[in-house]
């Protein structure tokens, strides 16, 4: 009994292991496009509460944000999907920064932003990022002029 207890250790560690190797791969992935393209912020490991337009059924997932002048752009790890938002389509940052987005919370405050979609609908769109303050602040300087 305790060798298999044991094993399933060893494993579960291996499995944790090679998902850390795939993540780190799809990071650098994500990156190596905006390599010499000049990021005002960007984060390695945030989470994706959903774009309101695609609704409720949608899977949040973890993946990579990174903002420049002219876009923010959020690409999951996994399965890959892509966010594309021209900063000129971004309309507002709520601030104070609510805690839930299409009825998903994790409890803490979330970079909530609303957009004009590639549909020329209202939409909105929140993650879960470090440095909270500092990624509303930067996008407000960014939608201000």
């Amino acid at each position: 009994m305790l060798g298999k207890d044991r094993e399933k250790k060893i494993n579960g560690k291996k499995s944790v292991i090679s998902s850390m190797f795939l993540f780190k791969k799809r990071i650098k992935e994500i990156f190596e496009p905006f390599n010499g393209v000049p990021m005002i912020l960007s984060a390695q490991n945030v989470n994706y509460f959903g774009q309101e337009s695609k609704g409720l059924g949608q899977v949040r997932g973890n993946g990579s944000l990174i903002l420049t002048d002219s876009e923010l752009y959020f690409e999951m790890w996994a399965p890959k999907r892509v966010l594309r938002i021209p900063t000129h389509m971004i309309k507002s940052v709520e601030n104070p920064a609510p805690k839930w987005h299409l009825k998903k919370s994790m409890g803490r405050p979330l970079l909530k932003i609303y957009f004009t979609n590639d549909q020329g609908l209202e939409d909105s769109a929140a993650w879960l990022v470090p440095h909270l303050e500092n990624w509303i602040q930067k996008l407000l300087s960014l939608i201000s002029f």
